[in-house]
């Protein structure tokens, strides 16, 4: 439980003695926890992000007309394959917007005019077969920025942009590389505001053929409007598949504006 005491926040500890506990039960006000898990199936020997597209991810410099399609009819609102999809996102202030979109198959629908930054996109509503029946992608003309693979049921991107009026605390990450694959994983932030601005390592693991799970000692401080993302290189070979998944604690700057 949360409460104000001289102009500052203090937390109660509840019986579970786990603070990241109180706040994932939401009994911590202005904080929450967000896990970001991103995959890419064929990493090589030049950095590249993890998500499920691959390659480049294309960042947009303005504010983006965004729609989604499927390479199959099947994935369609009254079909066997995904009906309805979420996607989260931030417009060009920054904010968070969610549109719940049905598929109309093959053919485009429109998500959104004035999509900035994506945060998250899955299925919430699927037919008899449970899975995508194609790739579902989302784009900004022929710039894909999230991907539902066949089979899939969400996008794994390990992208995140902190929204404004918030700060990110990247508490832990685990990582792995798929069998006989050497990885070396940058995390990487930038000024978001700043089409210019330069993506600066925070950290980096190497590791080989193995998953692996870290706490950070002390947390990596993420300011808001700032850009999040996890790139890996192979030094090895090719076609390495490499996931990642990273938690942090957001926090509303408004519920602690004096501390």
């Amino acid at each position: 439980m949360a409460r104000e005491i001289d102009g500052k926040l203090r937390v109660a500890s509840d019986h579970w003695g786990d603070f990241r506990f109180s706040i994932a039960t939401g009994k911590v006000l202005g904080l929450e926890v967000v896990e970001v898990y991103g995959f890419n199936p064929d990493i090589n020997g030049t950095y590249e992000p993890i998500w499920q597209q691959g390659g480049v991810f294309p960042y947009p410099t303005s504010a983006q007309t965004v729609n989604i399609v499927s390479t199959s009819a099947n994935d369609d609102a009254a079909n066997v394959g995904v009906r309805e999809v979420r996607v989260e996102y931030l417009d060009d202030n920054f904010v968070t917007n969610i549109v719940d979109v049905e598929l109309d198959g093959t053919n485009s629908v429109q998500v959104a005019t004035d999509f900035f930054r994506i945060q998250n996109m899955q299925a919430i509503q699927v037919g008899a077969n449970n899975d995508a029946e194609g790739n579902i992608t989302l784009a900004y003309g022929a710039n894909v920025v999230a991907k539902i693979p066949t089979g899939g049921n969400e996008a794994k991107n390990s992208f995140y942009t902190v929204p404004a009026g918030y700060t990110a605390y990247i508490t832990g990450a685990s990582l792995s590389a798929s069998k006989g694959g050497d990885l070396a994983f940058l995390l990487e932030v930038r000024d978001a505001t700043d089409a210019n601005a330069p993506f600066v390592a925070g950290n980096q693991v190497d590791i080989y053929e193995e998953g692996i799970y870290f706490d950070l000692p002390t947390y990596f401080v993420v300011p808001e409007k700032h850009d999040i993302r996890i790139r890996a290189k192979s030094g090895q070979g090719s076609n390495i598949a490499a996931a990642v998944t990273y938690h942090m604690i957001l926090r509303n700057n408004k519920d602690y504006a004096n501390n």
